[in-house]
């Protein structure tokens, strides 16, 4: 009966058993759209250009990594809320053809950067509490010119 009315326990429910078929822990299954959220709400601020927002967003000791290739001299790494939030409205801001959307990367929430249709960027988000604590950006068309793709 508890099962009918939604008010039984996680275990009474069968989410315990369900939830490690798709992969996922139980923490992972409930912390997922609070994650999803977030970006979400990093998406919107840093496209908007909103420095105060995007500042609030981010932990003060927040790092950004921008990644252009697989050497190290092509890794640039940026520190603190108030440089990262500048560089970060910088490359959100709208750009001709160059589109930002919320996608899976390395299997949780992120966004992709196309321009016309391919991708040209991935960003991972990743948060310590409720603040983003690493944004890892990977500039290589190279590695992301199957994006989504299927073969036949």
């Amino acid at each position: 009966m508890s099962e009918i009315s939604g008010t039984g326990s996680v275990r009474a429910l069968g989410l315990a058993r369900v939830v490690p078929r798709f992969g996922w822990t139980l923490w992972e299954w409930v912390v997922c759209p609070w994650h999803y959220r977030g970006v979400s709400h990093f998406h919107s601020a840093a496209r908007a250009g909103d420095l105060e927002r995007l500042r609030s967003l981010l932990a003060p000791t927040v790092a950004v990594v921008v990644a252009a290739g697989d050497d190290t001299a092509s890794v640039r790494v940026i520190h603190g809320s108030d440089d990262a939030a500048v560089l970060l409205a910088h490359g959100f801001a709208p750009k001709g053809d160059v589109v930002v959307e919320e996608r899976s990367v390395n299997n949780q929430a992120g966004l992709m950067m196309t321009r016309s249709g391919s991708p040209i960027a991935t960003i991972a988000v990743d948060f310590t509490g409720r603040l983003i604590s690493l944004v890892w950006v990977r500039l290589e068309p190279a590695a992301l010119r199957h994006w989504n793709t299927v073969s036949v």
